[in-house]
């Protein structure tokens, strides 16, 4: 596997330090965040839904 640069602190989830290689994307990706996931536009069910099934497609245990 390959390995990717992490950039910033290591406080933060290495998810959040590999986007942080491109400033545009990680920018785009926390705007997405904060106008569905800590809003309410989208109810709470469905935000719960939606990780379950991300979960399942990725085969990860949730």
């Amino acid at each position: 596997m390959p390995h990717v640069k992490l950039s910033g602190s290591e406080e933060l989830p290495n998810s959040q330090r590999v986007r942080g290689n491109c400033p545009e994307l990680l920018e785009g990706l926390n705007t997405f965040y904060e106008r569905i996931w800590l809003s309410d536009r989208v109810d709470a069910s469905i935000k719960e839904l939606i990780r379950i099934r991300c979960a399942t497609i990725n085969e990860c245990r949730y």
